[in-house]
């Protein structure tokens, strides 16, 4: 006996799922439309009459076929708008890593992701934001690089030279160190 995996579980499932809702819609269809037809004279007044000549109309030649396309439209326009207003639409946003940066051994799934909902548009992170980064994950050359490419008036704010104090330690400059606190005492 072969054992099934989850996807074929859920597949079928699935499938079991889409049977039964056709086989209830066309039961429903049958059982209207056979009540109609046989109990149309069974309603009173107008009603009675207005049902009676509609179902003799929707039951001559052309007419019956043409009667069951539109109910049939009208069935899978009426289900579609409920599983959308259920799921959401099918529209999501597509992004995808291209370039010559793009290592080449990145398997293929890994080069798209997919989102629902608009992604927030990128914006460059500060030449700070990005220094605290690098020193965040251990990388200090490139923290000594963003830090170099700051200006005058960046490297003098409080956040960057706390970074540049822990960047100091974190390499070992004691003489860096010591000038560095001196300027953070100065600047408080």
């Amino acid at each position: 006996m072969t054992r099934l995996t989850p996807e074929m579980e859920r597949t079928k499932d699935e499938r079991v799922k889409q049977v039964a809702i056709g086989v209830s819609i066309l039961v429903v269809l049958t059982v209207v439309v056979t009540g109609l037809l046989m109990g149309w004279r069974l309603l009173p007044g107008l009603l009675g009459e207005w049902v009676g000549t509609m179902m003799g109309i929707l039951t001559t030649p052309f007419f019956m076929e043409a009667s069951f396309t539109i109910l049939g439209l009208v069935t899978v326009i009426s289900l579609n708008h409920w599983r959308q207003r259920k799921d959401g639409d099918d529209f999501v946003y597509l992004e995808q890593v291209a370039g010559p940066q793009v290592p080449e051994d990145l398997p293929e799934h890994a080069k798209f992701a997919v989102y629902r909902d608009k992604p927030l548009d990128g914006e460059e992170p500060s030449l700070l934001a990005q220094a605290q980064g690098a020193f965040a994950i251990g990388d200090y050359p490139a923290t000594s690089q963003w830090i170099s490419a700051m200006d005058h008036d960046e490297l003098k704010q409080l956040q960057a030279l706390r970074l540049r104090l822990d960047l100091a330690k974190a390499t070992g400059r004691d003489d860096v160190v010591k000038q560095l606190e001196a300027e953070l005492r100065d600047s408080d």
